[in-house]
């Protein structure tokens, strides 16, 4: 099994990676660790604690979706983890997962994922509807939480309690079929970070593969990348790549309406916010609405 990391300022992070990674495997495992952010010591220290780990550095951060696909081709593993420098535990062994393989249309295994507090991070997604963006963008769910159809693209009507199949996961703690990753192909590298594993997980199920929901198998994930904060730099780049997905899965005739949309609900922020004398919130929304402009946020260095 090869395990795929990707540094971006995880340096502080590595040592425990590296011995997460080592508890699930259950014995040997491969480390690729392609380094988005030199310099910032992950290197050293995995290079320590495994010096036959492969290495990758990026002279500049190439985004996440590039990243696998270089830590990809480096590997040789049938079968490929990739885990966030995040997940600061595992429960359950790759025994679990390599069963789920055993079923032969089965390209990804995903981990139940939880908080540090043990509660159920919703990390399972159907594959998303134009109506869907536009609810996340109100958090429709959180407002009116009985409404079935808001629940449906995060899957809340469902407790993560059985193995079922699924459209998609998040990848804080992913396995992969090298064989599935062949005939799909690789990530889309449009996607600087957030929707690749999702598109690429949509993209495997038109050739006939799934993705397998495995609790057996859970993940203490820190952060929930899923969810930033609305004027993070992170919030752009997920609004981004939401874009980036909806002109590749709807059409650019759906994909321009769905930006219009947004940049009108933007603008009615900036003005509520204006009155109301909100400035971080008003300078969020304009941020939004360059964004559903250009369809590019700004690039962590």
């Amino acid at each position: 099994m090869d395990v795929l990391i990707v540094n971006f300022h995880s340096a502080p992070l590595m040592q425990r990676t590296v011995s997460v990674a080592e508890r699930y495997a259950g014995g040997p495992a491969r480390f690729v660790l392609v380094d988005n952010s030199p310099g910032d010591g992950a290197a050293d220290i995995l290079r320590s604690l495994k010096p036959d780990a492969v290495v990758i550095s990026n002279p500049v951060n190439r985004g996440f979706a590039a990243a696998v696909n270089q830590a990809v081709a480096a590997g040789e593993g049938e079968t490929l983890l990739l885990l966030n420098p995040d997940v600061d535990r595992v429960t359950g062994s790759h025994a679990d997962a390599v069963s789920a393989f055993a079923d032969p249309r089965v390209a990804t295994v995903a981990a139940r994922l939880r908080n540090p507090d043990g509660t159920v991070q919703p990390s399972c997604f159907r594959a998303p509807r134009p109506f869907d963006l536009v609810s996340e963008d109100l958090a429709l769910a959180q407002r009116f939480p009985h409404v079935d159809r808001l629940r449906r693209y995060r899957m809340l009507d469902w407790n993560y309690g059985a193995p079922r199949l699924v459209d998609a996961a998040t990848g804080a703690f992913l396995l992969l079929r090298r064989a599935a990753l062949e005939d799909v192909g690789p990530f889309d590298e449009r996607f600087f970070v957030y929707c690749e594993e999702v598109d690429w997980q949509i993209r495997a199920a038109r050739r006939g593969w799934c993705t397998q929901f495995l609790p057996a198998l859970e993940a203490y994930h820190e952060t929930s990348g899923s969810s930033p904060g609305v004027r993070s730099r992170s919030s752009l780049l997920l609004l981004e790549s939401q874009h980036r997905y909806s002109e590749k899965h709807f059409g650019k005739p759906v994909s321009v309406a769905l930006r219009a949309t947004l940049v009108g609900i933007d603008a009615a922020r900036v003005v509520r916010h204006s009155a109301g004398g909100s400035r971080d919130r008003r300078d969020a929304a304009i941020d939004r609405i360059r964004v559903h402009v250009t369809a590019r946020a700004p690039r962590p260095a």
